[in-house]
């Protein structure tokens, strides 16, 4: 027997046979033997009549889910209501593969009215699981002629009518997210950081899971599936709002520049952005002199030391020479201050006298307590906060008001502000889940001596270095400007405005003029 031109097989009478439909409209093989395979399920039920009740349903299975139903629901008792329910299971399936195999029916008997073809199901789905059941298709005659007796049960033994069959995928829940809990994407955070956070964490989305079952209205009922493989949430802390006004105060400045910025209570890193001008390296990582901001963590160290306190009369002559050293203000002195005016206006002369008495360790132990210094692995980004060595003579002297051998990044110089607003020794983190593992790190701050320091940057800000920057309410922070060499000096400021700890650092600025209009910037966004 030829398969090609005969498929339908008769056995003692009765018929036996398949048929398999993708969804999508494609008829993968008919049964029929007098029509030619050419030809589509409406022209084969229009062309041939079907007179006996297992050719009705062969024709029926083979139209079933073919282009848009119609020809299926053209057969049946109910062409409106079968079109809906074919049209609805049709698209809820997707490109999923039909097939029915009729079960061997003997013949009615003669003056029978009513028959039923049993069949059996599978669905073979995108992901190639499949989906098997049986099924009765119900059958009537009127006037010598078989017709399907629609009901939903045909698609399906559980569908009712105003439901189908749906295929969908399952997704894993895994993501890699912004701060605003929506997906991360190139372009919303710095580029560098987005590739190294992407390329460190990998595939976190898990394994996508898949489900089929009954819809009806809102409500899904699940047949068959696989729960999807959970993948990791994580959240990379960098603010869009913070990192935009970041980018925008250093783009809007001719030198290079870089800001970072930190959640002063969690030490999560807000922002980071640095202008093009601010070439071969990057905030994290890049280190210079730190001026005077390194005098927050000299008065912590002296006035730790019994040496000062806030309210001590100090001198800050013009010039002095400490050790064999000339040290000089820029332009300013006086005979005697007290100690927080000292700070405020950032008299050189008086922290090099104080650092000239402190014992060698006393400011890299100090800066390390602040995080200068201190070493984390931090996932997601390569860190370097800079380093404080030990040092006397007139080493010491120069390292008390940020100049010797001190270097200091500005992710450093952050998280020395971020250490005075929260009295917390730093645990600096970019990735949500993903904590920093401390490698060289110290204990916080002595207590005693933060309430002084925050009370003396506020007073930076009010009437000292800062006061340009006096209308932002609640911010606090302290000046520097760096002797870069060859003539140029570097500018800085390093502050909070309360919970954000931030420090601006502008490269061969000359003063720190460039870094104050930065950080209004930046804080007005």
């Amino acid at each position: 027997m030829e398969q090609k031109t005969r498929r339908w097989i008769l056995i003692s009478g009765a018929l036996a046979t398949a048929t398999i439909i993708g969804v999508a409209g494609a008829l993968l093989w008919t049964p029929d033997p007098v029509i030619s395979e050419t030809k589509t399920p409406q022209q084969q039920a229009t062309e041939r009549p079907a007179n006996r009740p297992a050719e009705v349903a062969q024709s029926f299975v083979n139209a079933l889910f073919s282009v848009d139903g119609t020809a299926a629901a053209n057969m049946t008792d109910a062409s409106e209501a079968a079109t809906t329910a074919i049209r609805a299971t049709k698209s809820g399936m997707g490109s999923s593969a039909y097939q029915a195999r009729l079960a061997t029916t003997a013949p009615p008997a003669a003056d029978a009215t009513t028959a039923e073809v049993a069949a059996s199901v599978t669905w073979t789905m995108p992901n190639s699981k499949t989906l098997n059941y049986d099924i009765k298709i119900p059958l009537q005659k009127t006037a010598d002629r078989w017709t399907i007796h629609w009901t939903p049960a045909i698609i399906h033994p559980q569908l009712t009518d105003d439901a189908s069959l749906t295929y969908r995928t399952a997704l894993a829940d895994g993501a890699l997210l912004g701060r605003d809990g929506k997906p991360l994407v190139a372009g919303s955070i710095p580029d560098g950081i987005y590739k190294a956070v992407t390329g460190q964490v990998g595939d976190v989305k898990g394994t996508d899971g898949w489900e089929v079952g009954i819809t009806t209205g809102n409500a899904f009922t699940p047949l068959d599936g696989k729960k999807p493989e959970s993948g990791e949430k994580i959240t990379v802390t960098i603010d869009p709002t913070r990192q935009a006004a970041a980018q925008a105060a250093v783009d809007a400045l001719p030198q290079g520049a870089a800001i970072v910025a930190i959640e002063a209570n969690t030490s999560e890193i807000l922002a980071v952005a640095q202008n093009k001008t601010l070439s071969g390296t990057n905030p994290f990582v890049g280190r210079y002199a730190p001026g005077s901001t390194m005098k927050i963590v000299t008065a912590a160290a002296a006035m730790n030391a019994g040496l000062v306190q806030p309210n001590s009369t100090v001198a800050c002559p013009q010039t002095a020479t400490i050790g064999t050293r000339t040290v000089n203000n820029a332009g300013f002195g006086q005979p005697s201050i007290a100690f927080h005016s000292a700070f405020a206006i950032s008299c050189n002369t008086t922290f090099a006298d104080l650092g000239s008495k402190l014992p060698p360790n006393a400011l890299p132990d100090m800066a390390k307590r602040f995080g200068l210094g201190a070493d984390w692995t931090i996932q997601g980004a390569d860190t370097n906060t800079g380093k404080v060595p030990p040092a006397t003579g007139d080493q010491q002297v120069e390292n008390s008001f940020g100049q010797g051998n001190v270097v200091a990044s500005p992710f450093g110089m952050a998280l020395v502000a971020a250490t005075v607003a929260s009295g917390k020794t730093p645990t600096p983190t970019l990735m949500r889940g993903k904590p920093s593992t401390p490698n060289d790190v110290a204990s916080a701050p002595p207590a005693n001596v933060l309430p002084a320091l925050r009370t003396m940057m506020r007073e930076v800000v009010t009437s000292g270095t800062a006061k340009q920057l006096a209308g932002i309410p609640n911010l606090a922070g302290k000046t520097g400007t760096a002797e870069a060499g060859g003539g140029s000096a570097h500018g800085w400021f390093v502050g909070y405005q309360g919970n954000v700890a931030f420090a601006v650092f502008v490269e061969n600025a000359g003063s720190s003029q460039s870094a104050l209009t930065a950080t209004a910037a930046f804080l007005k966004g």
